[in-house]
């Protein structure tokens, strides 16, 4: 049997990542999970609208924020992965894969989506997982240095795989934002080529300026990210 999603994409057109989440849930007094937390700006996110988020991340180079005191106690950080969320069955009612379950070891990826079934409650627990598309301009100017054509494919097919088969419901979603720049300094500067250890050199190149100059409008450099969002629900 085919386990890949065949239900239509609803495109929501430009949005930003949490401005998504409003339109599609509620969070407030929810127990979230948000793996791959990064620097914590989306589980700040969440915590502002309410939620209680435990926001867990492997990469020991990420260090939690500073929170203030009105949700400072609303945002647990944990060291872990997908494939190990610190939580016991049913604890949680929605986990967040926000960009991240490409970033999951290709060998843990269909494990870190049974993590996720686990710690949700099972009534009415729901999966959220955010995958960049290669489409955006953003990800072809990143392409040649940052290339992520295979994790993310394998992201997806593990949905199709694994989170198809775990939930009753799902739906697919697109939407995109822009990625803007003032100068390609800013760009080639950017913390995230420090966290990737990409050398100068590599950012730096003919091609890469080519395509980073293809984006320039109006002042300043834009690049489309398109996203793909999959919501499931029901744990089977």
């Amino acid at each position: 049997m085919d386990e890949r999603m065949t239900v239509p994409t609803t495109d929501l057109g430009e949005a930003s990542h949490i401005e998504v989440v409003d339109r599609l849930l509620d969070v407030d007094g929810r127990r979230l999970v948000d793996v791959g937390s990064g620097d914590g700006e989306f589980a700040r996110a969440l915590a502002e609208r309410g939620a209680r988020v435990l926001a867990v991340e492997p990469d020991e180079r990420r260090t939690p924020p500073e929170l203030p005191p009105a949700i400072g106690d609303l945002v647990t950080f944990a060291a872990a992965g997908g494939e190990a969320i610190p939580l016991d069955d049913g604890e949680a009612d929605g986990v967040f894969f926000n960009r991240s379950l490409h970033h999951v070891p290709p060998e843990l990826m269909d494990r870190a989506l049974f993590e996720a079934r686990r710690v949700l409650t099972p009534d009415d627990g729901f999966l959220y997982v955010v995958e960049p598309d290669m489409s955006g301009t953003w990800a072809q100017l990143l392409k040649p240095f940052h290339d992520e054509t295979e994790v993310r494919r394998l992201a997806i097919e593990a949905l199709d795989r694994t989170a198809a088969r775990l939930f009753a419901d799902g739906k697919e979603y697109r939407y995109m934002l822009w990625v803007r720049f003032g100068d390609f300094e800013e760009f080639a500067t950017r913390p995230m080529m420090a966290r990737l250890g990409v050398p100068a050199e590599d950012v730096e190149t003919p091609e890469v300026r080519s395509l980073f100059d293809a984006g320039g409008t109006a002042g300043e450099y834009a690049f489309s990210q398109i996203l793909r969002l999959r919501v499931y629900r029901g744990v089977a």
